[in-house]
């Protein structure tokens, strides 16, 4: 990918559900996409722009193939890939010598058409495109056309999300990015997702390429703003940590804390956890806790087998949409509930002891009602 790409889009003339596919795979490649359903407005929007690429399905109802793929060329050199269900050899050779610069028969493979974009692109602007191939600062690399991230030679593990965060940061150094604005670059599509979940990514990245993340030098935090990709040898900003009473029969360490109440139950934190809810720290979050509706719920049978993974293993991701039951069928929780994992990815228990769940309302969920075989890799 390349700096060009990030600030044009691309524009999809496609129908509603193929328009979203193509929106998601382009996106998770740093692209950004505009649609549009018909030629009037296709050519609107490209009036309105300065576009980077141009997908066309010549077949919609209420475009003129031809016509747009004409006046596209008219008033731009940007690339036209010709997306249709007409695989003939003659209907591709009429459209590459009207202009288009690539043909593709449907059905297609998504990654593949991805693929040709950025060929098509490579070949269009190659100036453009080696110039921001790799983005570097302090030893943190990012390589666009390798997908891959170093710190100091050594490769990073980041999830997708973490990905996509990372590189809007670094593509823009200085440059303040409010939550929201952030939101919408990872979650393009929108959702029931709140404007906190950015917090959370941040605060795993940080773990991952921060030396001290309590003293981050990448990525800086402007209160009350959003976050912003450190410029030149600024200084570790101090993360202030707020001291409360430590909790009965606590511990903590880089990974979470947990604290066994007086009625038994077991209370989970982690620092990302904290943030969400406005604690400076998982220790200050859990000596204000009185419910479990800020903690997570362990059943019983498992307290020994969490107990090891808090010291070792776990962490938290956030908005998961469903579990898995122990006989194999799925119930939907809340977007706003938390998950806690193994490493494997086995779910072993969630925030609060009661989710608003699609089929049963106020129904007590318990871990042990889950099989961890059975539940989903983290996606985040």
């Amino acid at each position: 990918m390349n700096r060009a790409a990030h600030r044009e889009p691309i524009l999809i003339v496609e129908d509603v559900k193929t328009s979203f596919l193509l929106s998601v795979y382009l996106e998770q490649e740093g692209f950004k996409t505009i649609s549009a359903n018909d030629g009037q407005h296709a050519l609107k929007l490209f009036k309105q722009r300065r576009l980077a690429f141009t997908i066309i399905d010549p077949l919609l109802p209420n475009v003129d193939g031809w016509e747009l793929c004409r006046e596209i060329r008219r008033l731009s050199d940007a690339p036209i890939l010709i997306l249709t269900a007409k695989g003939k050899v003659r209907e591709s050779v009429m459209w590459l010598t009207q202009g288009a610069d690539d043909y593709v028969t449907k059905p297609f493979c998504p990654e593949a058409l991805v693929a040709r974009v950025k060929a098509i692109l490579r070949r269009a602007r190659p100036n453009l495109w080696k110039e921001t191939e790799v983005l570097s600062h302090r030893g943190l690399v990012l390589d666009l056309a390798k997908h891959k991230v170093t710190l100091h030679g050594c490769a990073l593990a980041l999830t997708r999300f973490e990905y996509k965060l990372l590189q809007a940061l670094m593509a823009a150094p200085g440059k303040i990015f409010p939550r929201d604005e952030l939101l919408n670059h990872l979650y393009p599509t929108g959702g029931m997702v709140v404007d906190r979940v950015i917090d959370v990514h941040i605060g795993n990245l940080r773990q991952k390429i921060e030396e001290n993340p309590s003293r981050p030098r990448f990525i800086l935090t402007t209160r009350g703003l959003g976050y912003q990709f450190a410029e030149g040898e600024a200084e570790p900003e101090e993360c202030p940590r707020q001291v409360g009473n430590k909790p009965q029969r606590s511990f903590e360490n880089s990974k979470g804390i947990y604290q066994t109440t007086l009625d038994g139950r077991y209370l989970t934190a982690c620092p990302m956890l904290a943030r969400m809810f406005g604690y400076e720290s998982a220790e200050n979050l859990i000596a204000n806790t009185t419910d479990l509706n800020h903690g997570f719920y362990v059943a019983p049978e498992r307290r020994a087998e969490f107990t090891g993974l808090v010291r070792e293993h776990t962490w938290v991701t956030g908005f998961e949409s469903q579990i898995y039951r122990r006989d194999g069928s799925r119930m939907w929780i809340s977007e706003h509930a938390l998950a806690i994992r193994d490493r494997s990815g086995g779910l072993v228990g969630f925030q609060g002891t009661t989710m608003d769940v699609t089929e049963r309302k106020q129904e007590n969920l318990q871990s042990s009602e889950i099989a961890p075989n059975q539940a989903p890799s983290p996606s985040h």
